[in-house]
């Protein structure tokens, strides 16, 4: 009796081992990473491991490689001296698509196939707000660049997201990839080394934290509008951040003037501390009509403001909508969804990365016209 549990016990713990070895194989290829570092004075709060291989195929499908400095840049070509600083949010992290296909190397393609002359600091989670606290630390890590370009996919911000973020962070050199890496802990170097080794942990963390215990449609009984409301939404750190952030609640109540005055002073001090030219690129949803056609839609309430503050402070505004309106009316291209997600939601695709790219290269090379008259 006793030989017969053991046999039993050992049968089902090698099957568990066979099946969790298989479904880590699988994650490999799927969702896997090494995870984050977090950091306090640097343009970000946290980078990807220096050094590491990150797969993303829930949403799209990428491979991609972090750089010494923790950022997604590719280390086979040397970066050029008068490179082009693009800072962002997951959109330009790109993590949804190869990083042959990506914004930032089609971008550096058009201008220089021999070295790198743009240079990624897309971070899941940055938007306006937090790439104005960190700019200045951006720079001072990256000092020698000719250009920096701002991504936004949303306007709508309360005023005093603007002006907490004018209380910038200055970059501490310790805080740079490298000496984030020699000093790493025990602790979190085994985590990263972990997650990297055994990327199925990190998908199964996923999906426990996915599982919600309420009882809302259970019995019948239907949710209300209030319940939803109060849903928690779950962030994880070796993802990406929501393609389009929510902005202020719905209920808040905006003041215009404060909020111009808000983004006007937070452009002004941009523009006080960098010489070279900045481009504001800015890129929004495509929603899709009942009949089969397309609009741009803004955030009209805000971007008059964008625009005023863009010229006060001699910022360059580059909005790709109506290249996004070309695209699908010339060939029903769409910029955002997946084959496996969502067409038209989610974050930028492989269409979204190269109209972004294109626009970009003209932008350039108006403003190096302008510059040479």
């Amino acid at each position: 009796m006793f030989g017969k549990t053991c046999k039993a016990l050992l049968s089902w713990g090698l099957a568990f081992i066979i099946a969790i070895s298989l479904a880590n194989l699988i994650s490999l290829f799927y969702r896997s990473g090494a995870g984050s570092i977090p950091r306090t004075n640097a343009f970000s709060n946290n980078i990807r491991t220096p050094g590491s291989r990150i797969v993303r195929g829930s949403e799209g499908y990428g491979i991609n490689y972090a750089d010494k400095n923790g950022y997604m840049n590719s280390d086979s070509l040397p970066l050029r001296d008068d490179y082009i600083l693009f800072m962002g949010s997951s959109h330009l992290e790109g993590l949804q698509v190869m990083q042959d296909q990506n914004m930032v190397t089609l971008l550096n393609n058009m201008i220089d196939t021999h070295a790198r002359t743009v240079y990624n600091m897309g971070t899941a989670g940055y938007d306006l707000p937090l790439i104005i606290e960190g700019f200045q630390a951006g720079i001072e890590e990256f000092p020698d660049s000719s250009a920096i370009v701002i991504e936004l996919s949303q306007m709508a911000y309360d005023s005093d997201e603007i002006q907490q973020a004018l209380v910038q962070t200055h970059y501490d050199p310790a805080d740079s990839g490298d000496h984030l890496v020699q000093a790493l802990g025990t602790s979190r170097r085994l985590r990263n080394d972990t997650l990297s080794i055994l990327p199925v942990i990190s998908l199964l963390r996923q999906q426990f934290e996915s599982i919600y215990f309420g009882f809302q449609g259970a019995f019948g009984i239907q949710a209300t509008v209030s319940d939803h409301a109060n849903d928690v939404r779950i962030y994880d750190e070796n993802e990406s951040d929501d393609a389009f952030g929510d902005g202020p609640a719905d209920d808040a109540v905006v003041n215009p003037q404060a909020f111009f005055e808000a983004l006007d002073q937070a452009f002004a001090l941009l523009r006080a501390e960098y010489h070279n030219p900045i481009i504001l690129l800015y890129h929004p949803r495509v929603l899709l009509q009942t009949d089969g056609t397309a609009k741009i839609s803004r955030d009209k309430q805000y971007y008059d403001d964008y625009l005023s503050a863009c010229e006060n402070n001699d910022i360059y505004f580059l909005d790709v909508g109506d290249a996004f309106l070309r695209a699908y009316e010339s060939d029903y291209s769409l910029p955002y969804g997946f084959n496996n997600t969502t067409m038209g939601s989610g974050h930028l695709n492989q269409t979204g990365h190269r109209i972004v790219a294109e626009e970009l290269y003209k932008a350039l090379q108006q403003i190096q016209s302008k510059e040479k008259q």
